[in-house]
């Protein structure tokens, strides 16, 4: 049964790997790559022709998490942003934002889990 210097020793006997924090990903985006990602946006510049900018709009959503799960892993030294896979992941709570290529903003949307609605000290006019 290994010791408790078992990782250390792997370690340093292998530099190419590091210890890491993982960043939490889907598995939608650990699917995708580089090839699927050009060919969305070549569709979209060809759908895109001719509208006006105003009528180009973009959402966005971000979840801020209450346990982000951070994990330790061994990686290749290096390795810049290392990822994690997860199945599901715990109460969060949601920001939207949206806007057009001409500038406009919407009011920002934020979504929690709660009881009562509660609108005091977020963002104006959200």
């Amino acid at each position: 049964m290994p010791g408790c210097d078992w990782v250390k020793s792997f370690l340093k006997r292998h530099p190419q790997l590091s210890r890491r924090i993982a960043q939490n990903i889907s598995h939608a985006r650990a699917a995708s790559d580089e090839e699927i990602i050009n060919n969305f946006f070549d569709n979209l510049e060809v759908e895109l022709d001719g509208i006006p900018a105003s009528n180009i709009w973009n959402y966005d959503e971000t979840n801020l998490v209450d346990d982000p799960g951070q994990t330790k892993v061994v990686t290749k030294r290096g390795t810049k942003y290392p990822e994690r896979i997860r199945n599901s992941s715990k109460a969060c709570t949601s920001l939207m934002v949206c806007g057009n290529a001409e500038g406009q903003i919407a009011p920002v949307y934020v979504n929690y889990k709660s009881q009562k609605l509660w609108t005091e000290n977020g963002p104006p006019n959200a």
